[in-house]
C-alpha cells in the first residue's frame, strides 16, 4: 500500500494544491468506509483508485436506499460513457423486478453532459416526485413508508406520468447550461520522465516440499548457489514474510516464494538486463519452476519497490 496507494496519495496532494478553493482531506479506505456509513453528509466528492471506488459507490448508494438508485458517468477528454453503478444485474433479467433508477439517473447525467439541462431537470424532478409519492420497486419498498410496490415497467410509467411535476418534500433539482471554458486545463498531464535505474529482480518460484514449516533454509541454500555475475540473493519471502536468511522455523509457508536478487556491491547499485537474463538461465538449468519475475527499479534515486 505504501508503494501503490502511496503514489496515488502523493499525486492527489500535488493536484489538490492547484485548487486551493476546495478543501481536501484523506482517509485510508477502511476508516473512510466507516465514516461514510456513519456520517455520509461529511463527504462531497471522494477521489479513489478504481477498486475502492467500485466498493464504496455501492455502499453509498445502499445508504441512500438501494444500490439500484445510482447512475454513473465515465468522463474522458473525447469520450464519455454513462451507466448504472451496479452493472447488468442478470439475475433480474426478464422478471419485471429491477429498479431502473440507476440507468435512468445515468441518462440524466448524460443529458447534462451533452448540454440539455432543461430535459435533465424535467426528467429528474419527475423521478423525485415518483420516489416521494412512495412508488417503489422491491429493493426500496418498505411497509409504512412506501405506498405501492411496482415492477420495472410500472415504475417507468409512473415517472413518465409525472413529467412536468416537481417534488414537494424532496428538494427539486435545477441544472444550469454546461458552459465549456475555452482555457480549461486538460484532464491529464504528461509529467517529465523520471530517471529509471534497474537495481535488482524478484524471482517468484513454485516450490513445494510437502511441509508447511522449516523448509525455507533448504530452498535458501539451493537458491544462494545461483549467485554470480554481479548478482546475489538478498532474501526470500513467503506470503509477504521474510523467511531466509534468519527466518523463524515456525513460520507457516506455502508453495509461492519470492527470491530477491540485488547487486553484489550493494542494494541500490545498478545491474544490467543481461545479468538478470543470465540469472534466469541458471534458475532454468537448476530445474526451478519460475512462475514470474519483477524487475526492481529506482526512480530518480528513490526506491520504487517494497522493502
Amino acid at each position: 500500500m505504501k508503494q501503490t496507494d502511496g503514489l496515488f496519495h502523493r499525486i492527489f496532494d500535488e493536484i489538490s494544491k492547484e485548487y486551493s478553493n476546495i478543501e481536501a482531506d484523506h482517509w485510508i479506505v477502511d476508516i473512510g468506509s466507516a465514516k461514510l456509513a456513519d456520517t455520509p453528509e461529511n463527504f462531497d466528492v471522494i477521489v479513489m483508485p478504481n477498486l475502492y471506488g467500485d466498493v464504496l459507490s455501492d455502499v453509498a448508494a445502499q445508504i441512500a436506499g438501494s444500490v439500484g438508485l445510482a447512475g454513473s458517468s465515465n468522463i474522458g477528454e473525447k469520450v464519455a460513457m454513462f451507466e448504472a453503478i451496479h452493472g447488468s444485474a442478470p439475475r433480474r433479467a426478464g422478471q419485471n423486478l429491477a429498479n431502473p433508477s440507476g440507468l435512468f439517473l445515468g441518462a440524466v447525467l448524460m443529458l447534462v453532459h451533452i448540454n440539455q439541462p432543461d430535459v435533465a431537470e424535467n426528467a429528474h424532478n419527475a423521478w423525485l416526485r415518483t420516489i416521494e409519492d412512495g412508488i417503489h420497486t422491491y429493493d426500496m419498498f418498505k411497509e409504512g413508508v412506501s405506498t405501492e410496490k411496482v415492477g420495472t415497467k410500472e415504475f417507468a410509467e409512473a415517472v413518465v406520468s409525472r413529467l412536468g411535476q416537481k417534488p414537494e418534500k424532496l428538494k427539486p433539482v435545477s441544472y444550469a447550461a454546461n458552459v465549456v471554458a475555452t482555457n480549461s486545463k486538460p484532464i491529464c498531464t504528461v509529467r517529465e520522465p523520471q530517471k529509471k535505474d534497474l537495481v535488482g529482480v524478484d524471482i517468484f518460484l513454485d516450490w513445494w516440499k510437502g511441509q508447511y514449516y522449516g523448509v525455507a533454509n533448504e530452498l535458501g541454500q539451493k537458491v544462494e548457489a545461483l549467485n554470480g555475475e554481479g548478482l546475489k540473493l538478498q532474501s526470500i519471502a513467503n506470503r509477504g514474510v521474510k523467511v531466509y536468511p534468519d527466518g523463524f522455523p515456525d513460520t507457516f509457508t506455502v508453495d509461492h516464494w519470492r527470491c530477491r536478487f540485488i547487486a553484489e556491491d550493494g542494494e541500490g547499485n545498478a545491474v544490467s538486463r543481461q545479468q538478470v537474463i543470465s540469472l534466469l538461465q541458471r534458475f532454468n538449468e537448476s530445474g526451478f519452476d519460475v512462475i514470474k519475475t519483477e524487475n526492481l527499479y529506482n526512480f530518480s534515486n528513490a526506491r520504487g519497490y517494497s522493502a
